[in-house]
């Protein structure tokens, strides 16, 4: 199965331009009257940044808006990214890629305005390794698509015998 939501990110770009030029009208009036009348940043009483600060701060906690996951073949192609933002470090880019035999678990994190998958994966020494991704921004079909196509993966492998206890599976709900 194939998910990605690459289509829906240019929203974001305007987004983040209307953001950006409403600092810099903030920054731009802001200048003009401290020059006129000699005063400091916190002379005025409102501040377009009073808004637009916290609006940039929900963006960034509710993740990356870009998704992509790829099942088809033998292995997992998972992707979450910000393009826009993405100069600013791995933590805006993320791109995992593991056989499916290796999957042991998901579970779907929901937070207040954010959500995760977070995939349980075994390693070689026989330990686990978790994987973690943003899905805030899937709607609720697309997450009940990546939830069959995990399920299915996870069924194959209890049946080719990846995985040998019984409880593997933890879905939030």
């Amino acid at each position: 199965m194939r998910l990605n939501t690459a289509a829906s990110y240019s929203h974001f770009v305007f987004l983040y331009i209307i953001l950006i030029l409403l600092l810099a009208f903030d920054a731009f009036i802001l200048f003009g009257e401290t020059q006129e009348a000699g005063g400091t940043f916190f002379d005025r009483s409102f501040h377009l940044s009073y808004i637009v600060i916290p609006v940039f701060l929900v963006l960034i906690y509710r993740g990356n808006p870009v998704f992509t996951y790829d099942s088809d073949g033998e292995v997992i192609i998972l992707e979450s990214k910000n393009p826009s933002l993405n100069f600013l470090g791995r933590t805006f880019s993320q791109r995992y890629e593991f056989p499916k035999r290796k999957l042991v678990g998901y579970t779907i994190q929901r937070l207040p305005l954010r959500r995760k998958l977070v995939l349980k994966l075994s390693s070689k020494d026989g330990k686990f390794k978790h994987v973690s991704a943003t899905t805030s921004y899937l709607n609720k079909q697309q997450i009940k698509d990546l939830e069959r196509s995990l399920r299915g993966i996870l069924s194959k492998n209890k049946k080719s015998g990846f995985i040998a206890y019984k409880e593997t599976v933890s879905n939030d709900d």
